[in-house]
C-alpha cells in the first residue's frame, strides 16, 4: 500500500494528505495568531511613544530660545507710549519740598501710594502720598557711588522697579511691607551688566520682562526672574553716537520692539518671545517675585487679572505628589506586606482564599467614593479624635505582643484554638476593643494634658493642622493601594517551592522560623516589586487627593498640612488653561513628569520581578 493510498477500512486516522492539509493549516493559525499577537504589542509600544512625542512637542515650544529680527518699519508708526500712573503737579512739588532736591526721576506705583524721587546722582527719597507732610519715608541710594543713574522704569503692574546707571550696571527694587506693614523700597539683585551706559529701559506690556539699550547699541532682553539676558545682540547704527536712540516701546502684543529719536522711528525690531516666564531656573529653583519676603518654590498659575504675573515652579507639586505617595505607602505597605504572609504562611484553606478574595476586591472600590468619605467623614473624624489615632496605633501592637506573651497562661481548651477562623476572630476582636479604648483614653487624656483639643494645642505650639491633610490622605489612599501591594507580595510569598520548607520542617525548623529564614529572603524582589507598583498607584491617584486636601501647593512633608499634587493640578487647571498659553504647555509638562515617573516606577517594578522568577526557577 501506497503513502497516498486510502486509508484501511475502519480507520480513524488521517492518510497523509490530511495530515499535510492540516499541518499547513496549524502553521497558517500559528502565524496568524504569532502576527496578531506582534501587532498588538507593537501598537501598545507605538501608542505610548505617540502619546510621549504628544506631549514633548506641546512642551518643547516652552524652551524655544528668543529669537529678533530688525525689519524695515516704514509703513507702519509706533504704538502710544505708555500712560503710566501720575499725580497732580502740587503732590510732585510738595514731595519735592519735602525730599529738599529737584528731583530728575519721578515715579509712582501703580495703586498711587507711594512716590519715588531719584536724582542722577543715585540719591532716592520714598514717600507716602497720603503722608506727604511727613517727609521722606525712606532714603536710599539707586546706585554706587562713582556712578550715574540714567535710566529708571516701572515693570508691568507697578510693584517692580528697574533701574540703571553709566556703568552699565541694571539693578531691580521691590516695594515690600516691612514688618510694620510700611512700603520700602528693597533691593532684589542685580542683572548682567551691560557694555556700556544704560540709555533706555522699556517694560513689556502686562508681563515682566524689558528691554535695555545702552550707549554703543546694545540691545538685550531680560525677564525679571532671570539675572541674565535672555536675548542680546550688537547694533552700533543705533548707538548715541550715530542715530542717537533714546527710547525703546514694545508694541501691544510685545512682539516687537520700536527704537525711537525724538519721538522718530529709527528701527523695528520684530522679537519672537512667546513664553519668557519659562525655564529651568523658574521650574525648580527659588525665584523672588513682586510682593513676596524672600525667593520662594511658587505654583500660583494665575487669574484673569491682565498683570498677573504666572509662577510655575513644579517642585511644590512634586513634592506634594511624593508626599501623598509616602504617607500612602507607610500605611499600606507594612499592612498588605505583614497581611500577605499572615495569609500564606498561617493561614489554613478556605479561610486564606476567602481572605485573599475580599481583599483584592477592594481594588474594585472607586476612589471617588473614597476620597469623597475622606473628605466628609474621614477628615473631620481624625480632628476631632487626633490623640485617638495615635493611642490606637500604640494600644493594638502593645495588645498582640501581651497576649503573645500570656498565651501559655492561658487555659489548654483555648490555647488549642488555633484554627484559622479562630485567629482572625481573635484579631478582630482586639482591634475593635482596641478602638473603643483609645477613643475613652483619648478624650480623657486631651481634657487632662490638651485643654480639651489636641487640635488646638498645636496650633498653639506653632503647628498649622489643617483639616483635609496628608494624614487623611495616608489613611485614605492607602486603603486604595493597599490591595495592590497585597496581591504582588502574595503571588511571591505563594511561588517559592514547596521543596524549601518541607526540607527546612525536615530540619526541626518551626513555622516562624521558616517565615524568617526561608520565606521572607525569598520573597523579597516581590517585595519590592509590590511596593514600586504600590507607588505608581499612589502617584497617579487624581480623586483621593482632588477631594481629601486643600490643594495648597506646599513645599514641605508636613503631616498636618495638605498638598497639592500633579494629578490635581491637572484636573483642576487644564480646562481653564489658555491654549498655547505658557499655563498650558507647563500643564503638558506636568503630564510628561507623571509619564516618566509611573513608567519609571512600572519598569522598575517589572525588572524586580523577573529576577525574582529566575530566582525561583533556579531553586526548582
Amino acid at each position: 500500500m501506497t503513502p497516498n493510498s486510502e486509508k484501511p477500512t475502519g480507520s480513524h486516522l488521517p492518510n497523509a494528505q490530511q495530515r499535510q492539509r492540516r499541518s499547513r493549516h496549524r502553521r497558517w493559525l500559528d502565524r496568524g495568531w504569532h502576527a496578531l499577537i506582534t501587532l498588538a504589542g507593537v501598537s501598545v509600544i507605538a501608542t505610548l511613544l505617540a502619546i510621549f512625542v504628544y506631549l514633548l512637542l506641546e512642551v518643547l515650544p516652552l524652551f524655544k530660545p528668543v529669537s529678533a529680527q530688525l525689519q524695515p518699519h516704514a509703513a507702519s508708526t509706533p504704538p502710544p507710549a505708555l500712560i503710566l500712573p501720575s499725580i497732580a503737579d502740587d503732590d510732585l512739588a510738595m514731595a519735592a519740598a519735602k525730599a529738599g532736591f529737584a528731583a530728575d526721576f519721578q515715579l509712582i506705583d501703580g495703586l498711587k501710594r507711594v512716590i519715588i524721587l531719584a536724582k542722577r546722582d543715585g540719591e532716592a527719597c520714598v514717600l507716602l502720598r497720603a503722608a506727604l507732610s511727613q517727609g521722606c519715608q525712606q532714603r536710599l541710594s539707586l546706585t554706587d557711588r562713582t556712578v550715574q543713574l540714567t535710566a529708571a522704569t516701572w515693570l508691568a503692574g507697578q510693584q517692580s522697579l528697574i533701574t540703571g546707571d553709566s556703568s552699565g550696571q541694571l539693578k531691580q527694587w521691590y516695594l515690600i511691607a516691612d514688618a510694620a506693614g510700611q512700603l520700602r523700597l528693597s533691593w532684589v539683585k542685580p542683572f548682567s551688566q551691560q557694555a556700556a551706559a544704560i540709555v533706555a529701559i522699556a517694560a513689556e506690556r502686562g508681563r515682566r520682562g524689558f528691554a535695555v539699550l545702552d550707549a554703543n547699541g546694545g540691545l538685550s532682553v531680560f525677564y525679571s526672574a532671570l539675572s541674565s539676558a535672555i536675548w542680546q545682540a550688537q547694533y552700533a547704527t543705533f548707538s548715541l553716537a550715530q542715530k542717537g536712540v533714546t527710547e525703546l516701546r514694545f508694541t501691544p502684543n510685545n512682539d516687537g520692539l520700536w527704537l525711537l529719536s525724538a519721538q522718530q522711528a529709527e528701527g523695528f525690531l520684530a522679537i519672537n518671545n512667546r513664553h519668557p516666564e519659562i525655564s529651568w531656573r523658574t521650574l525648580w529653583q527659588k525665584v523672588w517675585y513682586e510682593s513676596w519676603q524672600q525667593p520662594e518654590y511658587v505654583w500660583q498659575s494665575g487669574g484673569g487679572y491682565e498683570l498677573y504675573q504666572g509662577k510655575y515652579s513644579l517642585v511644590p507639586l512634586t513634592v506634594g505628589t511624593l508626599k501623598a505617595a509616602f504617607y500612602a505607602l507607610l500605611v499600606a505597605v507594612p499592612l498588605a506586606v505583614l497581611a500577605a504572609i499572615f495569609s500564606v504562611c498561617f493561614l489554613q484553606e478556605p479561610v486564606r482564599s476567602h481572605l485573599s478574595s475580599m481583599i483584592e476586591l477592594m481594588a474594585l472600590f472607586p476612589t471617588v467614593i473614597i476620597g469623597f468619605l475622606a473628605a466628609i467623614w474621614l477628615a473631620p473624624a481624625l480632628e476631632q479624635h487626633l490623640l485617638s489615632l495615635l493611642l490606637y496605633l500604640l494600644l493594638v501592637p502593645a495588645a498582640v505582643w501581651a497576649l503573645a506573651y500570656y498565651w501559655h497562661y492561658l487555659p489548654r481548651r483555648w490555647q488549642h484554638l488555633n484554627s484559622s477562623g479562630a485567629t482572625l476572630i481573635l484579631m478582630s476582636a482586639i482591634l475593635l476593643i482596641g478602638a473603643w479604648v483609645a477613643l475613652g483614653l483619648g478624650s480623657w487624656f486631651e481634657s487632662l494634658l490638651f485643654e480639651d483639643s489636641l487640635r488646638f494645642w498645636l496650633d498653639q505650639q506653632g503647628v498649622d493642622y489643617q483639616q483635609r491633610n496628608a494624614l487623611v490622605i495616608g489613611l485614605a489612599m492607602g486603603f486604595a493601594v493597599l490591595p495592590v501591594i497585597y496581591t504582588v507580595s502574595y503571588d511571591a510569598l505563594a511561588q517559592i517551592p514547596q521543596q524549601l520548607t518541607a526540607g527546612a520542617y525536615a530540619l526541626g525548623a518551626n513555622q516562624w522560623q521558616i517565615v524568617r529564614r526561608i520565606m521572607l529572603p525569598v520573597a523579597m524582589p516581590g517585595f519590592l516589586a509590590a511596593v514600586m507598583l504600590g507607588l505608581s498607584r499612589a502617584i497617579g491617584e487624581t480623586m483621593i487627593i482632588l477631594m481629601a486636601t486643600g490643594n495648597n501647593p506646599i513645599t514641605n512633608f508636613n503631616l498636618f498640612e495638605g498638598l497639592r499634587s500633579l494629578t490635581a493640578t491637572l484636573t483642576i487647571e487644564l480646562p481653564e488653561a489658555a491654549v498655547d498659553s505658557s499655563h498650558y504647555r507647563v500643564l503638558f509638562l506636568v503630564a510628561i513628569l507623571l509619564f516618566v515617573f509611573t513608567f519609571a516606577a512600572n519598569t522598575l517594578a517589572d525588572l524586580v520581578r523577573q529576577r525574582l522568577r529566575r530566582n525561583l526557577q533556579r531553586l526548582e
